[in-house]
């Protein structure tokens, strides 16, 4: 059974007097030292009564909160980051090899003019496009790490689902905001969308052992280092693009937060959601090869 630090301090006092209010209610805990902190650990499983516990103490006893809520992850998210990655390839297959005698990149890019004139699909298929192998691993490995961390939070298919909604957002704003023609294709926008996300689940949750505000707002900050540092690199970034996507991850992640950040996690509802990706994407394609 994995264990959990609820608090940490250079000063073992704090740590002590923690370890007792959580002993006098028989939950067990154990200080230990480790690189010149001393940790207050307790089992996973009794983390959230823990929390509990000790956040009525704190806040009969301390003005700020200085303990960390626990977030037991909703999904670990592997299963559904595998079909990610396996769409994508798929497609990279298909686009390489002009399969069935189609231009994939002609027929499914994000055209600014050809989305503006209604062909609204462009938004889904582009995602699923590539430039190059390079640009097809960026995106694969990114947005497998992004997608589980996100999938922590609300569940897989919950997560996998605002990703794509988001990522199709993001390159409906990137096509509105071009006033000449724009072409653009791959899943970064989706991937940036995930970013904006994991930022603003990452400032709601606030799980950290630091009482200022500025330092709570790190992992926040550290997302928009992250979108300076990888979207904006390159001669051929989109970055308008990224930060379509970030922008628009951003307000799903709050419009997560408002509604609580419900986690969707039962196999049925998983099954459900990840349908509707798939049938998302098939509809959107059907529409790109069959319309003229």
């Amino acid at each position: 059974m994995s264990l959990f630090a609820l608090f940490h301090s250079a000063a073992r006092t704090k740590c002590d007097e923690f370890n007792l209010v959580l002993q006098s209610v028989n939950l067990e805990s154990q200080v230990v030292y480790h690189e010149n902190r001393y940790y207050l650990l307790i089992h996973e499983q009794l983390a959230e009564p823990a929390y509990r516990q000790l956040k009525r103490y704190v806040d009969e006893n301390a003005p700020e909160d200085i303990i960390a809520k626990p977030l037991i992850p909703a999904s670990k998210g592997f299963p559904a980051a595998v079909l990610y990655s396996i769409i994508l390839l798929l497609f990279a297959m298909l686009q390489a090899s002009s399969a069935f005698d189609i231009d994939w990149r002609q027929a499914g890019l994000a055209d600014s003019w050809k989305m503006a004139g209604g062909e609204w699909w462009r938004a889904f298929t582009a995602l699923t496009l590539h430039a190059d192998v390079a640009h097809l691993a960026g995106n694969i490995g990114f947005g497998v790490l992004f997608g589980i961390l996100v999938s922590q939070h609300i569940g897989a298919a919950a997560a996998w689902l605002t990703i794509l909604l988001s990522g199709a957002v993001g390159n409906l704003i990137n096509a509105y905001l071009h006033h000449s023609l724009h072409m653009s294709l791959g899943a970064s926008t989706m991937v940036f969308a995930a970013l904006g996300m994991l930022g603003v689940f990452a400032l709601e949750h606030k799980s950290t052992y630091q009482q200022s505000k500025l330092r709570r707002s790190l992992p926040f900050l550290a997302t928009l280092a992250l979108l300076a540092f990888t979207g904006t690199a390159g001669e051929r970034t989109d970055v308008l693009a990224h930060l379509s996507g970030f922008f628009s991850g951003s307000a799903s992640g709050l419009i997560w937060v408002a509604f609580g950040r419900a986690q969707i996690t039962g196999r049925k509802y998983q099954i459900i959601i990840i349908a509707v990706i798939l049938l998302i994407l098939a509809g959107a394609w059907t529409l790109a090869l069959t319309l003229p």
